[in-house]
């Protein structure tokens, strides 16, 4: 016969620890295991931390959301480490610095013991979520919206107040759950009515979650009114749309003009094999051609790079439909390449009929602004990275005769104002170029920010990327189509025009961020105003 036992308390430093290690894993498994159910678990992955906020003061819980934001970012983004290892310690140096902050702020707030300490501790974890993912550091991989891109009813919400406030409904479920966890803790009056209070907004957001399950793309045939994605489309497009072959050449670093030559004989290729299914326009990934072709064809520093972009530009002066490609871009006359841009260039009838340049540039790996150049450092990353791009001067769209289209480049989808500030394009093609992580998980948590970009702004949103995901967004966040990641292959789009439509987070939602700011300010001001007015002191009172 068994011997009854019994599970020993930890003591308070082990309840601590427990704490801190309970939020990591449940945060890190939303989104290491994202697109499943297990994405669920971001809906309390922040209660350990809440209760520890409540437990402690705000100079350990510093210190344990400074433990458990470094510890996320190297979990969540632990492909980072193939990049290079300084990448990866500043994305944890990120998430160490706004944990921290975010369970400062909200242990200060939690010892004023006022009913409104719990709500602002959502907003203050939301407010935290906009630094993070805002300005130049802006890192938006493990931000809470991205756990849940598979959920129908967080694009809804999206559509309405964007990526921020899918964050706040997601901080404040891990809030109302925490304040029925110490309601339930509390005296026994009341206390069965009080906790389903406190965790119906929480209740709500899984239910919500769960029930109304994933977007999906039906079925589309020739002849639809849809977006139509497919590697090897049956007959023309239909009336009224424009054919998007989208080129994934799965090359990989290149670090050597043999390099280039070996990526552009395999694009070259595959996009004479797409002439096949007559697109009307051809797309190249991010930087697909490294070096400045009408730069180097006039001023040929070196021959072999000269005798590359010289084949390039006979190739696409050539090719019988407009390419759009990602290119470094600097103006021919500059001779010393003093500027010179990320850009997505329009070759049509044999030239360079329009471009856009990249805006918003990858911090330290793309730009670094001049005041914060150290010598030292400056010429490490430039030797490691290659030189600095300069930032465009703002979003523009280009055109061909039948299509207005926006070319956003990488980066650029993270950020949900920006990507709303193209005009009214018929779709949005986003260059870019993810084989640096040499993840597919990376490509997938990328995909996840463009289509929540499709639900902001109800556009078509296609990825054309080296190694994946190269794929077909619908308005609603669905993926019409994909290629398979690290694949050789054409995806061809079939794009309805004339479809643009401007969603409510486009008329009045892209303010959600200065709502959730403002709200959380007001909130820790009625928090603490009554815990500071203890401290007046009445000089008509007698000592």
């Amino acid at each position: 016969m068994l011997k009854s036992f019994t599970i020993p308390k930890l003591d308070k430093r082990g309840q601590d620890a427990a704490l801190i290690t309970a939020s990591v894993l449940l945060y890190a498994l939303a989104f290491l295991v994202i697109n499943r159910p297990v994405s669920l678990l971001i809906f309390i992955a922040i209660i350990p931390l809440f209760a520890f906020a409540d437990r402690h003061g705000p100079l350990l819980s510093a210190v344990a959301g400074a433990t458990a934001g470094a510890a996320v970012l190297g979990l969540v983004c632990n492909w980072l480490w193939s990049y290079h290892p300084g990448a990866i310690l500043v994305a944890m140096s990120i998430g160490l610095f706004w944990f921290s902050l975010a369970l400062t702020i909200i242990s200060a707030v939690m010892k004023t013991k006022s009913r409104f300490a719990i709500p602002a501790a959502a907003f203050i974890w939301a407010a935290a979520e906009l630094g993070r993912t805002t300005g130049f550091l802006a890192f938006n991989y493990a931000s809470l919206p991205y756990a849940l891109t598979d959920s129908r009813a967080a694009l809804w919400l999206a559509s309405i107040g964007g990526a921020p406030l899918v964050g706040l409904a997601i901080a404040g479920a891990n809030a109302s759950f925490y304040a029925a966890i110490k309601r339930a803790r509390g005296p026994l009056a009341g206390r069965n009515v009080g906790i389903a209070v406190r965790a119906l907004f929480g209740i709500v957001c899984v239910l919500g979650t769960a029930t109304l399950g994933t977007p999906s793309a039906r079925a589309s045939k020739p002849g639809d009114d849809q977006l139509i994605a497919t590697e090897q489309p049956a007959g023309p497009p239909a009336s009224g749309s424009f054919r998007v072959a989208l080129v994934q050449p799965s090359v990989g670093k290149l670090r050597t003009v043999n390099d280039y030559e070996s990526s552009f004989k395999r694009i070259s290729a595959l996009s004479t094999a797409a002439l096949a299914y007559k697109p009307d326009l051809l797309v190249w990934h991010e930087t697909a051609i490294i070096p400045a072709i009408e730069w180097h064809l006039r001023h040929r520093p070196d021959r072999p790079t000269f005798e590359l972009v010289a084949k390039v530009d006979a190739f696409l002066s050539d090719f019988p439909v407009p390419v759009l490609l990602g290119n470094g871009y600097a103006q021919p006359e500059d001779v010393r390449r003093t500027i010179e841009h990320n850009s997505a260039l329009l070759y049509s009838d044999g030239k360079i009929a329009d471009r856009y340049d990249k805006v918003m540039l990858v911090p330290f790996s793309e730009y670094v602004p001049p005041i914060l150049r150290l010598s030292g450092l400056n010429d490490w990353i430039v030797s490691r990275f290659g030189t600095y791009w300069t930032p465009g001067a703002g979003p523009r769209l280009l055109s061909t005769d039948s299509a207005n289209f926006a070319a956003p480049i990488c980066f650029e989808d993270s950020f949900g104002r920006f990507m709303a500030s193209f005009d009214a394009p018929d779709f949005l093609v986003v260059l870019t170029n993810d084989s640096w992580a040499r993840s597919s998980a990376m490509q997938d948590l990328h995909l996840a920010m463009s289509r929540y970009r499709a639900v902001e702004t109800g556009s078509y949103i296609l990825r054309v990327a080296d190694t994946g995901v190269t794929a077909a967004i619908l308005p609603d966040g669905s993926v019409a189509g994909r290629l398979a990641p690290f694949q050789q292959a054409t995806l061809v789009v079939d794009v309805p025009l004339g479809k643009a439509t401007l969603t409510p987070y486009e008329k009045y939602g892209k303010n959600s961020d200065i709502a959730i700011l403002g709200i959380g300010l007001l909130l820790i001001i009625i928090s603490v105003w009554p815990y500071m007015s203890s401290f007046y002191i009445d000089k008509n009172r007698g000592v």
